[in-house]
């Protein structure tokens, strides 16, 4: 995800030169600048998030090849578009500047055809073209998940950490979950809807990917649709606004109900595991442990290669204090994804509380090498102290108690200390 300069420089330079005159009279160019935030930003979004699903990697295919035949097709056809699944259960969808987009399982799986797919990404997408989240970022003055720690939920007493954030860690400003302004929707739902066209899809699935979503803000139950909500409002206006942009166009365009069946099999097989999961985090939330485990423990039952499904498990037993069990469950966990931080966060305060200082370390800082975040930070501040290291520790409670908040103040306390 890495890009030198040189790279931007004349990468940027073929993006101008493949571009039509048309885009570039209606359409101020994604800028150098805005590919290398979205490149360096995207891999820390993923991670608080959810991390990548990496259970099917043959829908994560598809929805790529999905996303870059509208790619092709759109203004800026050379951008260096990237697309992925995210391991979140939210119905959700979200774009970086210069072409980085995510689409998380749980909206995939309310999705009923390829071209309802096609109608959330052609609107990222366009997004994207429309340089809607780089002005958003802008506005936010450049605020984003680098160069600062992420906070990830904890409870009252620090350092316990009773209250977890199991759906991903929170950002200010977060360009992935920004709020886009009215204008910004209905323009990306109209520019999306050409999108369609030119890439050979029914235009109408935008219209009932919208009526979907409304129809569940209506009858609005859950948390879980918080993200989607807030970063992409529905409303009869935006349902309304596409049936007439869609009614334009002939009938006749690419549905895909047959090839998005067989892309989400695994996913509808999977769905009964997932729900133990959402009864699990509920369970937790309500300090039932052992509640928590046995759903755990039905959700592996039904699909033991979900990282999230050992995680939850691991997370109980901590609580619990029952700590080799913990970090059995949790090594499973970073064994199913070694490249998603929270398994590898809560494995190292496991070890920490066990004693093992060494490899609390080590865990905690193959976290913070994926996400920086202030619960690994602060404590390896503590094992830092603890250990005799005054200027590691004072550098790292520095850091947390530069983020702020809780953990912030419980920081300061420490370096008083110090």
């Amino acid at each position: 995800m890495r890009c030198t300069a040189l790279w931007i420089q004349s990468f940027f330079a073929v993006v101008l030169a493949s571009a039509s005159a048309a885009s570039l009279a209606a359409d101020k160019p994604v800028t150098a600048q805005e590919i290398a935030v979205g490149t360096k930003q995207y891999g820390p979004a993923q991670q608080s998030q959810g991390g990548l699903s990496n259970l099917d990697l043959e829908l994560q295919a598809y929805v790529e090849r999905v996303g870059r035949k509208l790619a092709r097709a759109s203004a800026f056809p050379d951008l260096p578009y990237a697309f992925v699944v995210i391991n979140n259960s939210e119905l959700n969808a979200w774009a970086l500047p210069g072409g980085k987009i995510a689409v998380n399982r749980g909206l995939l799986a309310e999705l009923d055809n390829e071209a309802q797919l096609a109608a959330v990404l052609a609107h990222e997408i366009s997004h994207v073209t429309k340089r809607h989240s780089a002005r958003m970022q802008k506005k936010a003055g450049g605020a984003s998940l680098l160069g600062a720690l992420v906070g990830l939920g904890v409870g009252a007493k620090v350092p316990e950490y009773r209250e977890l954030a199991m759906r991903g860690a929170s950002a200010v400003a977060f360009a992935g979950q920004a709020n886009y302004s009215r204008d910004h929707e209905i323009q990306a739902d109209n520019e999306g809807i050409k999108l369609m066209v030119a890439a050979g899809y029914d235009p109408r699935a935008a219209v009932d990917v919208q009526r979907v979503f409304l129809s569940k803000v209506q009858n609005r139950k859950s948390n879980a649709l918080e993200a989607l909500f807030a970063s992409h409002p529905p409303s009869q206006e935006r349902v309304n606004n596409n049936a007439s942009r869609a009614g334009k166009y002939p009938e006749g365009g690419m549905i895909g109900k047959l090839e998005y069946t067989r892309a989400i099999a695994r996913l509808e097989k999977d769905r009964p595991a997932y729900a133990f999961l959402s009864e699990a985090m509920t369970a937790y939330g309500k300090k039932k442990y052992d509640d928590t485990l046995a759903l755990c423990d039905k959700a592996i039952a039904l699909q033991p290669k979900e990282t999230l499904f050992w995680e939850l498990k691991g997370i109980a037993l901590l609580q619990q204090k029952q700590f080799s069990k913990s970090i059995s469950a949790l090594n499973q966990a970073v064994i199913l994804n070694n490249a998603f931080f929270r398994p590898l966060l809560y494995r190292g305060i496991a070890y920490k509380e066990q004693g093992a200082w060494d490899k609390a370390q080590s865990s905690l800082s193959a976290s913070n090498a994926l996400l920086p975040t202030q619960l690994a930070t602060y404590h390896l501040g503590e094992i830092a102290q603890r250990q005799g290291d005054r200027e590691t520790a004072i550098k790292h409670f520095t850091a947390v108690a530069n983020a702020g908040g809780e953990l912030g103040e419980a920081a300061k306390r420490q370096l008083r200390d110090l």
